[in-house]
């Protein structure tokens, strides 16, 4: 036998009425621009959404580099159980080296081909005055493990790169 209760007699019944089409569109419209035009500005204001530092710079060789910017790359590696990047160079041109190393502008970006992330070297290391000849280096945090023994990274210094550099383990 069932318990279910009969609606009584003259009762109209309850049913759902369909929502106002209009309403919710008037409704739903705006919200959805306001996400979508939010999501745009967030993605464009973001501090990780930074101009390419290759664009505007000329390819060189390793050669080239060392004319422009007095000093030939021996080492971009990754050493301190991969915590850190080492960018070692030797001195060729004293007085072009300098600038580089005073010059913010100037100091070493390494830029990571497979995604695009930038490796700032954001002080120089040395203070004293460098020698030709003299071998010296930057050591930089090598963020989120971003290289690792074989990566390739495009070294930029002013307005030049060099692409393709192999990273050492």
């Amino acid at each position: 036998m069932s318990t279910a209760t009969m609606p009584e007699v003259g009762a109209e019944p309850t049913t759902r009425q369909p929502p106002d089409r209009r309403r919710l569109a008037t409704l739903l419209v705006p919200v959805l621009l306001l996400l979508v035009v939010g999501g745009i500005t967030a993605r464009a204001l973001s501090p990780e959404r930074k101009a390419d530092v290759r664009a505007g710079t000329t390819l060189v060789t390793a050669d080239e580099m060392a004319a422009r910017h007095g000093i030939d790359v021996n080492l971009i590696g990754v050493t301190a159980a991969g915590g850190l990047i080492e960018f070692r160079y030797q001195v060729v041109d004293p007085d072009k080296a300098d600038q580089m190393i005073n010059d913010p502008d100037l100091l070493p970006v390494l830029v990571i081909e497979d995604t695009g992330e930038s490796l700032v070297i954001s002080t120089p290391h040395h203070t004293s005055e460098l020698e030709l000849g003299g071998t010296y280096f930057f050591l930089l945090a090598n963020a989120h493990n971003a290289l690792h023994d074989g990566s390739l990274v495009t070294l930029v210094l002013g307005d030049a790169r060099i692409e393709h550099v192999q990273v050492q383990g």
